[in-house]
C-alpha cells in the first residue's frame, strides 16, 4: 500500500514536471513570436513613413541680357540714332563704360548768323544754344544739345584714344588704322602740315602722316597741297554729327 502511494507521487511530480516544460516552452515561442512582430511592425513602419513624392529638380534661371555693341556709325552709335533723347543715351553709355569722367555743361548764347552759336568768349561754336558733354577715360565723348536743358538730344560723338577700349566703324576702322590696311577710306589732299583730313562709314576723320606732309609751300611761297603714301597715314581722332568746335587753332 505504501508502495503505490508512493508511485502515485513520482508519478503526479513526473506530470507536474511536464506541465511546467510544456509552459516555458510555450512562453519562449510566445516571445520569440512576440519579437518577430515587432521587428515587422518596426520595418512596416520605416517604408510607410517614406513620402512618396519625386523631388523637386527645377531650378530657376537668370538670363543675363547681351553688352549693347557701340559700333561707331556715321549717323549715330550702335542701337542709338542721332537725335534721340539724351537720357536714353547715357544711361547707355554709364552702363557700358562706368561714370563718366567729365561732365560739363555749356552754353553758346552768340546766335552767329550761320546757324551756329558761340560760347560768350568766342572761342567754341556748337549747332545749338545749350549743349552738354559726357567723356570717358578712353577719350570718347558723347555730345547732347537742345533750345535749353531740357530739350537735349544726342548729337554727335569724338573719339581720339584706344586705351582700355577699342570701338570702331563698320569696316572695322579705329584710332591707329593705316589707310593702306583700308583702302576705301577717302584722303583729302592738303592739311594742316602733317595733319590731314578724310573719311569713312559716313565718319569724319583726322589723320597724321608718318613723315609727307599734306601741304607744303614752295619757293614762291605758295601752299602746295600732298597727299601721302598710304602706308605713312593713320587714324588720329574720329568724329560724326555735331561736336563743339574750337575756333582759335593754327589751321
Amino acid at each position: 500500500m505504501m508502495i503505490n502511494q508512493f508511485n502515485i507521487r513520482v508519478a503526479t511530480a513526473i506530470a507536474g514536471l511536464a506541465m511546467l516544460a510544456a509552459a516555458c516552452s510555450s512562453t519562449s515561442t510566445s516571445g520569440s513570436s512576440s519579437t518577430s512582430s515587432s521587428s515587422s511592425a518596426a520595418t512596416t513602419s520605416t517604408v510607410d513613413s517614406t513620402p512618396d513624392t519625386v523631388a523637386d529638380t527645377t531650378s530657376t534661371t537668370t538670363t543675363v541680357p547681351a553688352p549693347i555693341v557701340l559700333t561707331l556709325r556715321g549717323d549715330g552709335i550702335g542701337p542709338f540714332d542721332l537725335g534721340v533723347a539724351s537720357s536714353e543715351v547715357i544711361d547707355a553709355m554709364i552702363a557700358q563704360f562706368g561714370p563718366a569722367t567729365f561732365d560739363e555743361r555749356q552754353e553758346y548764347p552768340v546766335d552767329d548768323g550761320s546757324g551756329s552759336y558761340q560760347s560768350p568768349d568766342g572761342e567754341f561754336a556748337f549747332a545749338y544754344p545749350f549743349g552738354r558733354s559726357l567723356c570717358w577715360a578712353s577719350q570718347f565723348c558723347a555730345e547732347f544739345g537742345g533750345t535749353d536743358t531740357t530739350t537735349e538730344v544726342f548729337t554727335g560723338w569724338s573719339y581720339s584714344d584706344e586705351s582700355g577700349l577699342t570701338l570702331a566703324s563698320t569696316s572695322g576702322v579705329t584710332i591707329g588704322s593705316r589707310w593702306s590696311d583700308f583702302p576705301a577710306m577717302n584722303v583729302n589732299p592738303g592739311g594742316c602740315y602733317i595733319v590731314g583730313y578724310g573719311d569713312i562709314d559716313g565718319i569724319a576723320l583726322t589723320l597724321q602722316s608718318d613723315d609727307v606732309a599734306f601741304g607744303s609751300f614752295d619757293d614762291d611761297g605758295d601752299y602746295v597741297e600732298t597727299v601721302p603714301p598710304p602706308e605713312q597715314v593713320a587714324v588720329t581722332f574720329m568724329q560724326t554729327g555735331d561736336i563743339p568746335i574750337h575756333l582759335l587753332g593754327d589751321c
